[in-house]
């Protein structure tokens, strides 16, 4: 179960990132005694995880959350709380978007952080409340919610050595260490069922950016995962990054979340000099009705072109594609299908339609009365087909099943990704995906 950034859902395969909350507060707080402890990753029981934890003695803990692990994070943090007496803060989704809600239904929670870039979260760490933003912290009468602030991201070179480097591993790229890597946070793209326009918006310096991943070259690292919501997000953002990178003569490869509006081809040959070899771009649906309540621009020429471009300047693409938002027919679905079956693309990541908290799309459904505000549980885009599409959601469980098989299991297809796949990382993924296959709910 991955639980960073906004958002927490299960890997589809066997694959698991860094975190990149927890790595940008180990920069912020390397002032203090930093001690990390990723028990999915490693991965450890509920009890060795908790003897860890309590054994590190801890004065205050910082940690990952989300809608979908929230009844039970609450209860292992309360555990632990009543084991060492620490303060506990938690990041997530349910954090950043429904902070009063969550402190009203869990006990272990002192406070939620809400952009964990905040260079004040130092002095919460330190144990001062005065003139701390971006945090909901719990009081006798329920929350006071602090003014979220934006700005540069200034927090100091992460500390990635304290992490798990040997349990991080991405989706496709070679089976070696990894980790994340944060140059901006937030997006300015108007997407209505992704939360990341609602979160604190800034820029990393890039001097900073490449002094990290001169860092990671140090550790003996060859590869990250750049964890920005959107590369850039602006093309001169973009293509500075790149020149930067290639200056400092950085031999990292890297994989990064790519907005068609911001890609050119040029931009592209620049990104694969850079070290980029995989790009995640958010395609969504072949259906321009479902693109556009999605706020999105379905422009088929336009995909094609950049797409053929990635593929000639020698960076793979893996498509991410939407399935069962709201009022989507099976006609819009079996388009997006064709369509991704249609787009030379390496490799392409199916995802069930979420009312992700923080999202205009989910505000419209409460509004509309097809879901209640305060029932935030259902949020895992890779397993639990919602019902609000105009397809069952055993309909569309078989759907998704289906799209992933029929778009893998095409002779071009697999001739395509064993060519360009590490063998190793082919097979450890095939078998998590079928086994995904088998596990996915209506």
């Amino acid at each position: 179960m991955l639980r960073d950034y906004a958002c927490g859902e299960t890997t589809k395969a066997d694959y698991y990132w860094a975190p990149i909350d927890l790595l940008v507060l180990s920069g912020l707080l390397r002032d203090h005694d930093v001690r990390v402890l990723d028990a999915a990753a490693e991965p450890l029981t509920r009890a060795q995880a908790l003897e860890r934890a309590t054994a590190a003695a801890p004065e205050v803990v910082f940690t990952l959350t989300a809608a979908v692990t929230l009844a039970h994070d609450d209860a292992f943090l309360s555990e632990l709380k009543a084991a060492t007496g620490a303060r506990i803060y938690a990041l997530g989704d349910v954090a950043a978007f429904e902070p009063a809600r969550t402190l009203a239904r869990t006990e272990s929670f002192d406070g939620l952080v809400q952009n964990f870039t905040d260079p004040t979260l130092r002095r919460l760490a330190a144990g001062e409340t005065a003139q701390v933003t971006s945090v909901a912290l719990r009081t006798a009468g329920g929350a006071d919610v602090r003014p979220v602030v934006s700005g540069p991201l200034e927090y100091g070179l992460p500390q990635h050595a304290l992490f798990p480097l040997h349990r991080y591993r991405m989706p496709f790229d070679r089976w070696e260490r990894s980790t994340s890597v944060l140059t901006n946070h937030g997006c300015p793209f108007p997407c209505t069922f992704c939360p990341s326009r609602n979160l604190a918006s800034g820029l990393r310096p890039l001097d900073a950016v490449v002094a990290e991943l001169r860092h990671l070259e140090a550790l003996g690292l060859t590869q990250f995962y750049l964890r920005d919501f959107t590369f850039g997000p602006t093309r001169a953002r973009a293509h500075a990054l790149c020149d930067a990178i290639v200056a400092a003569r950085v031999r990292l490869t890297w994989s990064a979340e790519c907005r068609l509006d911001v890609l050119e081809p040029e931009l592209l040959e620049k990104m694969r000099r850079a070290g980029c070899d995989l790009i995640l771009c958010g395609l969504e649906t072949g259906d321009a009705g479902v693109s556009a309540r999605l706020g999105k621009k379905l422009v088929l020429g336009r995909t094609r072109t950049l797409l053929e471009a990635a593929r000639g300047a020698g960076v793979r693409v893996c498509g991410h594609f939407v399935l069962g938002s709201p009022d989507e027919t099976s006609a819009e679905l079996q388009r997006t299908l064709d369509f991704a079956c249609a787009m030379p693309l390496d490799y392409a990541s199916f995802n069930l339609y979420a009312p992700r908290l923080g999202t205009p799309m989910r505000d419209a459904l409460a509004a509309a009365g097809r879901l209640a505000e305060d029932d935030f549980a259902e949020q895992d885009v890779s397993r639990a087909a919602q019902g609000f599409a105009q397809v069952s959601s055993r309909e569309l469980s078989r759907f998704f099943r289906r799209a992933v098989l029929q778009f893998y299991f095409r002779p071009r297809q697999l001739a395509r990704l064993v060519r360009v796949t590490p063998l190793s990382t082919l097979a450890r993924q095939g078998v998590g995906v079928l086994r995904n296959l088998a596990e996915a709910r209506a």
